[in-house]
C-alpha cells in the first residue's frame, strides 16, 4: 500500500482565474506539458480545466479560445483527494468519477495533482517489483 505523497512528481500545482481565457489556459498546458488547469479563485478551486474540456466543450463547439472564459467551460464539482489516502483508493476514486485528473489537497490546501498516467506508472512499477519477488523466490 502507498501513498499519494509518492504519486506527486511537481508539487506545484498550475492554476489560472475563471477569467482567464481558454487560450491563456491552453499556453500553460503547453508550457508546463501537463493535461489540465486547477481553476481557482482566491485559495477556493472551483474546478478544472482539461485537453478533453478543450476538445468537448471549446474547439468542437466552435467557440473562440481568445474570448471563451474558462468558467464558462471548465469541468466543476471537483473531486479532491487527501494526500493521506491510499493510490488504490484514489484509483478507485477516480473510476468512480470518471476523471483522469484529480487535485491532491492536504490539510485543505492543494498540494499537488495525480492523473491516470501516473497511477498507472505506479501499478506498472508494482507488477514488476513483484514479479521479480516471485521470479527469486522460484530460483532459491
Amino acid at each position: 500500500m502507498s501513498h499519494l505523497k509518492s504519486l506527486i512528481k511537481n508539487p506545484k500545482v498550475v492554476t489560472l482565474p475563471p477569467t482567464a481565457s481558454i487560450y491563456e489556459a491552453s499556453q500553460k498546458m503547453a508550457e508546463h506539458l501537463i493535461g489540465s488547469v486547477i481553476v481557482m479563485e482566491g485559495d477556493r478551486a472551483l474546478g478544472i480545466f482539461t485537453e478533453r474540456d478543450l476538445l468537448n466543450r471549446v474547439v468542437s463547439k466552435g467557440l473562440d479560445p481568445r474570448t471563451t472564459l474558462l468558467s464558462q467551460v471548465m469541468s466543476q464539482g471537483l473531486k479532491t483527494v487527501s494526500i493521506q489516502e491510499t493510490v488504490e483508493a484514489c484509483f478507485r476514486k477516480m473510476e468512480e468519477s470518471k476523471c483522469r485528473h484529480i487535485p491532491v489537497e492536504d490539510d485543505g490546501k492543494l498540494v499537488g495533482v495525480v492523473t491516470m498516467r501516473n497511477i498507472l506508472e505506479w501499478l506498472t512499477d508494482q507488477i514488476k517489483e513483484e514479479n521479480l519477488f516471485l521470479k527469486n523466490y522460484i530460483q532459491s
